[in-house]
């Protein structure tokens, strides 16, 4: 009886705590950033034991996610680091002896800043060590032509790269203390080539600092989405930035780039 009990109440539980993800809960309904006079957006802190990059990345994402809402609701004042000469909100957590880590856990200490830069709303977030992949597939193709037959006689093979950017973004308000927003975002590139097999050894490939630099850009817009999903177009959360501009036959049939 006491097994039947755990066993019903644990999915009970799962219910009751659905959107949890590492103990964080998921509030996803949209900010009201349309209100606000005056947002902060910290730099996004990067998890613990990442790398110098990923840290970068969480600058160059905060920056960019500021100047595009930045854009989109011009009445309001926008704080964030634009660099390291121009840093106000490193500038105030230095004088209120914070670190990034603790105003993205703590949502009273978020507040804290937000009421020491006089906002009405702080963004924060958490950035996720990039996964960068790439899969080299060896079917062979062949090329198609314009009339649809086999357009000569050399076979290709394909390669994917993917940059997979996964971030947590909270928004607190500063005058209730409390979290309004809490969601998991990621973006999922894609890149795709198709080269004939004698120039396999000169096909150039995206390199990790290129494909960081397509997430602190991408993942932005996403996020930028999800905050405010009705006044902006769907900004997808998977983008393919690159595929052959041929069309490719194997044995089952035209391949799909996607």
């Amino acid at each position: 009886m006491i097994r039947f009990l755990t066993l019903l109440f644990i999915p009970l539980l799962c219910l009751a705590m659905a959107g949890c993800f590492n103990g964080e809960v998921n509030i996803t309904t949209p900010p009201p950033i349309a209100e606000a006079k005056r947002v902060v957006i910290t730099p996004l802190y990067a998890e613990a034991g990442a790398a110098e990059e990923v840290s970068k990345l969480g600058g160059r994402i905060s920056v960019n996610l500021a100047t595009r809402l930045e854009i989109i609701f011009k009445d309001a004042e926008w704080i964030y680091d634009l660099s390291n000469k121009v840093k106000p909100v490193d500038d105030k957590l230095t004088e209120l002896g914070l670190t990034l880590a603790q105003v993205y856990e703590d949502h009273a200490l978020a507040a804290k800043l937000g009421e020491a830069l006089e906002a009405d709303l702080v963004i924060v977030g958490m950035v996720e060590k990039p996964k960068l992949t790439r899969d080299d597939y060896d079917q062979h193709l062949m090329k198609q032509g314009r009339q649809g037959g086999i357009s000569g006689t050399s076979t290709y093979i394909r390669t994917r790269q993917t940059a997979i950017g996964r971030t947590r973004i909270k928004v607190i308000d500063t005058s209730s203390g409390e979290i309004i927003f809490s969601n998991r975002i990621r973006s999922y590139l894609k890149y795709w080539y198709a080269y004939q097999t004698q120039m396999s050894e000169q096909q150039i490939f995206k390199t990790p600092e290129e494909k960081l630099a397509d997430l602190g850009k991408y993942l932005p817009l996403r996020i930028a989405y999800i905050l405010h999903p009705t006044g902006l177009r769907l900004e997808a959360e998977e983008q393919i930035l690159l595929k052959p501009d041929i069309v490719l036959k194997g044995t089952g049939g035209i391949v799909e780039f996607n």
